[in-house]
């Protein structure tokens, strides 16, 4: 089966919205005027809770997102809150945000930035580990040439310059040899920016759970068929963020079982393969998992969880979404 086109597939509209009205928008632009205040930020800490950050105080407040309104005194369901809810969206895609930055384009339907600097470093780091067990014709003096140059892409190039000027190794073969290592550790650094950049699946699958079990104590809404539906999408909404850590780990697996100096082409080729997957996979998912941290489960309208549960089921039902390559 092939996929549909995942950026004009079943358009997701956020709830809580006024007809016509855009999201996400263009810029955090809260309405309390204290989230204004000089030195106010949010950040994500290494375990992926939001902090809000007051800096001129050196303090740092751990929030939980789906509750933070009311220590924060925001308004359920309202434009403040609606933007609260966006922030572990937009914190996958930079390190802070403060009121009223621009909302990352990613969300607003952009492709994916370059990898960022960290992911290069990651990358290049990984392949030259991998070389260090295999190295074919000049691999010893490469690798050597290697240990003593700053991670980055553009040390296969300065390692091989290394090898002409100092070795007398040939121009075009060294030439080849970066080229290739360069474009190899490229494309497995688009996978890890790609895979960091996936939408909040944990977020979205705890408001599934928290937005069932609330239908469920509701005598009225438990045997309704939206909280069947809620019920079935929480058997099965794992399959997004299964996915993408399956597509990175085998991306991993395979630069660290098949790299070498010999295949480093026809692994960029590979690697270019778990990228493009993990950049479907998000376009299909974005905006709905950011749609659904936007929930609040006692007060969305019904209306707004039916076609929130409609667009989860229709996305969980492209099988071949969710298929590893050699399944």
């Amino acid at each position: 089966m092939s996929l549909p086109d995942p950026a004009t597939f079943d358009p997701v509209r956020f709830p809580g919205l006024a007809p016509g009205e855009e999201w996400p928008p263009a810029t955090f632009q809260f309405a309390a005027s204290w989230l204004h205040e000089p030195g106010l930020g949010f950040e994500r800490t290494s375990s992926g809770e939001i902090t809000l950050v007051r800096r001129y105080e050196a303090l740092r407040l751990v929030l939980d997102i789906e509750h933070a309104h009311s220590s924060l005194d925001i308004l359920p369901t309202s434009r403040d809150f609606r933007l609260l809810r966006l922030l572990p969206s937009a914190l996958r895609l930079v390190e802070s945000l403060t009121p009223g930055d621009e909302v990352p384009s990613v969300l607003r339907g952009a492709p994916l930035p370059p990898p960022a600097e960290h992911h290069i470093y990651a990358a290049t780091t990984a392949l030259v580990a991998v070389l260090e067990r295999s190295s074919g014709d000049g691999g010893g003096v490469f690798l050597d040439a290697l240990r003593r140059t700053p991670p980055g892409v553009a040390m296969f190039e300065t390692a091989a310059a290394h090898c002409i000027q100092q070795g007398g190794y040939g121009l075009e073969h060294m030439a080849r040899l970066a080229r290739g290592l360069q474009r190899l550790a490229h494309a497995h650094a688009e996978v890890l920016a790609a895979h960091a950049a996936q939408p909040d699946y944990l977020g979205m699958e705890r408001m599934v759970i928290a937005t069932t079990r609330a239908l469920d104590r509701d005598a009225a809404w438990s045997r309704d068929l939206i909280a069947h539906a809620l019920r079935r999408i929480e058997q099965r909404i794992h399959a997004p963020r299964e996915t993408a850590d399956g597509l990175r780990d085998m991306a991993i697996g395979r630069l660290d079982a098949e790299g070498s100096l010999a295949a480093a082409g026809r692994l960029a080729l590979a690697q270019g393969i778990f990228r493009d997957r993990l950049t479907e996979l998000g376009v299909f998912w974005r905006r709905l998992a950011a749609a659904w941290a936007s929930v609040h489960p006692q007060l969305t309208d019904r209306r707004e969880l039916d076609a929130l549960s409609r667009n989860a089921l229709r996305r969980l039902s492209l099988k071949d979404l969710y298929t590893l390559p050699g399944s």
